[in-house]
């Protein structure tokens, strides 16, 4: 019989802090994927393999309503220090639903500032995107993902995907 997993339903709020500061609340973020470089070899034709330890440009985007103090933090052309804090729905085994606390910290500067629509009746959406240097994510307490790209640190659920390459050099 194959092992129950919760199920994790929708997101109920989120929070988006620069410097520790409360700088947007209830937005749309993308945080970055993560996509190796790869390489092509020779296996009854070509074939493309992963090279652990070298990752392509990581991007984030950060969609805010209205034009306020928060949106001029997150658009200054400076190294920024961001911490996204969300709640997911959870089901468990037994049916009962509780949330779960997610984090990501995110060290990112702002590629620019992102146009702005001005529309009678609706609102302003302005979306910032950031070049991310490093990148880590929690959920439940439980680390998922670390990227340090300046550190060289690679981890995903408890693996040192670096710790091989380390030893070599």
């Amino acid at each position: 019989m194959a092992e129950w997993m919760d199920k994790k339903s929708a997101v109920v709020a989120d929070t988006v802090y620069s410097g520790s500061k409360l700088v947007a609340r209830d937005v749309t973020f993308t945080l970055p994927g993560i996509t190796y470089q790869t390489a092509e070899i020779q296996a009854m034709g070509p074939m493309s393999v992963p090279i652990i330890g070298l990752i392509e440009d990581m991007e984030l985007a950060i969609t805010k309503v209205g034009i306020d103090l928060g949106l001029g933090k997150l658009s200054a052309p400076e190294r920024q220090n961001l911490e996204f804090r969300w709640v997911q729905s959870n089901v468990k085994a037994d049916g009962t639903t509780a949330v779960e606390g997610c984090k990501a910290f995110i060290r990112a500067m702002p590629k620019g500032v992102g146009e702005l629509g001005v529309e009678i009746g609706n609102p302003i959406e302005a979306e910032t995107t950031f070049g991310v240097s490093r990148m880590q994510i929690f959920y439940g307490g439980k680390e998922f993902l670390l990227v340090d790209r300046l550190a060289g640190k690679l981890r995903i659920n408890g693996k040192d995907y670096m710790s091989g390459i380390d030893k070599l050099l």
